[in-house]
C-alpha cells in the first residue's frame, strides 16, 4: 500500500513541474471602436532583422491575453528584437458579407510591463475613418 501512496505522490508532483505557468495581461483590442472578444490564430513573432526567430501561440480573450512564462521570457529577455502581434479578424457587414482582416503590428516590450493596454485600431478603408 505504502508503494502506492508513494507512486501517487511521485506522479503528482512530477507532473507539477512540468506543467507552464501561464501569464497573463489584461490586454484590450478595439477595432473599429468595438472591443474584440476573439481572434483568429493570434500569434506574437519575435524578429531580429527580417528572420523570425520565434512564433509564439497566444490566446486572447475580450481583455485578457496569456501565454507561458518560457515565452513570456524570450519576449522580454532577448534584446534586440522586434515583437509584431498578428491575427486575423472577420467582420460582416450590413449586407451580410464576411471581410477578412489580417493584422501584423508591431508591439512594444514594455506592453507586457504594464498594468493594461488598450489598443485601437481602424480600418481605413471604410469611408467613417477616412
Amino acid at each position: 500500500m505504502k508503494k502506492y501512496f508513494y507512486l501517487t505522490i511521485f506522479l503528482f508532483i512530477s507532473q507539477m513541474s512540468v506543467a507552464q505557468i501561464n501569464i497573463k495581461r489584461d490586454f484590450i483590442i478595439c477595432i473599429d471602436e468595438k472591443i474584440v472578444t476573439s481572434l483568429i490564430n493570434p500569434t506574437i513573432i519575435v524578429k531580429r532583422d527580417t528572420s523570425v526567430l520565434k512564433e509564439i501561440e497566444i490566446n486572447y480573450h475580450a481583455g485578457e491575453i496569456s501565454l507561458n512564462s518560457e515565452d513570456y521570457n524570450t519576449i522580454l529577455c532577448e534584446l534586440p528584437n522586434t515583437i509584431f502581434l498578428k491575427f486575423d479578424y472577420y467582420q460582416y457587414s450590413n449586407k451580410g458579407k464576411q471581410n477578412i482582416y489580417n493584422y501584423e503590428i508591431e508591439m512594444e516590450r514594455n506592453w507586457f510591463e504594464q498594468t493594461f493596454v488598450i489598443l485601437y485600431l481602424y480600418n481605413l478603408d471604410k469611408k467613417k475613418y477616412i
